[in-house]
């Protein structure tokens, strides 16, 4: 097994940056927490901006964004046992974990842009909450990676200190 997977993450908000969407995978791979953001991995020599255009356009249908921010390091997350089990089973092993670039984005044309038709197709609906809610809605193993993902692009306030 190799080390991280090179990889993009999409946080799409909305006008006020005060909600973003979060998409719930077709698959049950991840049980029953399925929510995530878009997000992909890198093909070889592939810039991350270009990628996350990629990403978008073969995951939600539309890669019609306004690039607001970019995080400036990019953040990790290890896979547990049981994903990597599957992963090996679907012939796709090979990596520890992800190696994440997250961008902020604001879709041109609005939710009326996202579609699902394509195949195989990865999420089936969508909704939008609150940065705050979002922790709690994905698989445990990935909300330290979320949490810092989403403070790195100023959309949750940076953890408190030693008191």
């Amino acid at each position: 097994m190799s080390g991280y997977r090179p990889n993009v993450c999409a946080v799409i908000t909305d006008e006020t940056r005060t909600r973003v969407l979060v998409f719930r995978r077709a698959d049950a791979l991840l049980g029953d927490r399925r929510w995530q953001f878009p997000q992909g991995g890198l093909e070889a020599g592939e810039a991350a901006r270009d990628g996350l255009l990629r990403e978008l356009l073969e995951e939600i249908g539309t890669n019609d964004v306004e690039i607001l921010a970019a995080a400036p390091e990019p953040v990790r997350y290890d896979f547990p046992p049981e994903v990597l089990r599957q992963l090996r089973d679907r012939n796709k092993a090979g990596y520890r974990g992800q190696e994440q670039w997250w961008f902020l984005v604001r879709l041109r044309q609005g939710t009326a842009a996202i579609h699902f038709d394509h195949q195989p197709a990865e999420f089936d609906a969508f909704r939008w909450v609150l940065p705050t809610e979002v922790p709690s809605l994905m698989v445990a193993f990935k909300v330290g990676a979320y949490t810092q993902g989403l403070r790195a692009l100023g959309m949750l306030p940076d953890a408190p200190g030693p008191a």
